[in-house]
């Protein structure tokens, strides 16, 4: 960071900075408070920048995403790697956890870095500090997954109607009591979103399926509470999963204790990941062009750097098939 830095977050001029920083002149209140906001989140200090390695020579991209260990990121990151040297970029990733702070803190970190814009997914858009700080700073970005409701740049699926078209097809398919195992809904607003669309179809059928919830915690290895799906396996005849990952670690567990996938129960993810063909019977799953979206985020994140005030939104396609571990019910 330079006092050049601080001025550009902070919206102000250089000189402006420096009249405050060394008490040479007059300066608003308002621009006070913005120019004091920027050093007390960026931990700016003026006798710092002299002698210092300069780490960041080269254009860079900062990348925020829940987990390295979900593959779905993995292949959003292809995505955005792939567009980001198009345009001569490298790329600066940032793990959050799923936890809010976390979030909070690498986009700190990242600004202090001067990065050129941040690419990221957070656990929810409502009352998101590591948003507020962006949109504080004027800083370009773009969400992946996550759909903003103040039309800012975003590429996403709609996670809603691909819940409700998942529980329609499973209704056609003679279906009569279903469930749903998904993240917990405070760190993933993708999966509370999957789950409104699911129970919307449900309940539009009239049937009932009470408790037939789990949210589990997406980092855990060992996720699923064993006596509760016991105790309706009997009853839900197909489970959907908010994401691959947790279909392949539920069929996983059916398979374990000697439950046939999908001739006693039919599983459903949710991605589209390539590793839930390799399995037998394949995922039936919900298709989502992961790679696609990050190459959309970096054109969104050029494109918010030179046009404000036009909807930089986009809606991508998804595609359910429900062929492999969906069994039709006479």
């Amino acid at each position: 960071m330079n006092i050049r830095d601080v001025a550009e977050l902070a919206g102000v001029s250089p000189a402006t900075v420096s009249r405050l920083l060394n008490q040479t002149g007059r300066v608003s209140a308002s621009a006070r408070e913005r120019i004091e906001k920027v050093i007390q989140t960026t931990g700016y200090a003026p006798g710092r920048q002299s002698g210092r390695i300069e780490v960041n020579h080269n254009p860079t991209i900062g990348v925020l995403i829940p987990s390295l260990l979900n593959p779905v990121f993995s292949e959003i990151m292809a995505g955005i790697q792939e567009r980001a040297r198009h345009f001569g970029f490298s790329v600066m990733i940032a793990d959050t956890g799923y936890e809010r702070e976390r979030e909070r803190q690498a986009v700190v970190d990242l600004i202090r870095q001067r990065v050129a814009g941040v690419i990221l997914t957070v656990a929810s858009v409502e009352n998101n500090e590591a948003l507020s700080l962006l949109k504080e700073f004027s800083f370009p970005f773009c969400l992946v997954h996550n759909r903003s409701e103040e039309d800012e740049p975003s590429v996403f699926v709609d996670n809603y109607q691909a819940g409700y078209d998942v529980a329609a097809q499973l209704i056609a398919a003679g279906h009569t009591r279903l469930g749903m195992v998904a993240g917990r809904f405070q760190v993933s607003d993708r999966a509370k979103q999957r789950y409104a669309g699911f129970q919307s179809r449900i309940d539009a059928g009239e049937m009932a399926i009470s408790e037939a919830l789990i949210e589990v915690d997406p980092c855990e290895d060992a996720p699923f509470d064993a006596s509760r799906l016991l105790s309706m396996h009997r009853q839900v005849t197909a489970w959907f999963c908010s994401n691959d990952l947790l279909a392949m670690k539920l069929m996983h567990y059916f398979s374990r204790q000697g439950i046939r996938v999908p001739e006693e129960i039919s599983v459903v993810g949710f991605d589209g990941m390539s590793f839930g063909q390799l399995v037998s019977p394949p995922l039936a799953t919900v298709r989502v062009p992961h790679r696609m979206m990050g190459n959309c985020a970096v054109d969104l994140l050029f494109n918010s750097r030179h046009h404000t005030g036009l909807n930089l939104q986009r809606q991508l396609r998804y595609e359910v098939n429900l062929s492999g571990s969906v069994m039709t019910r006479q």
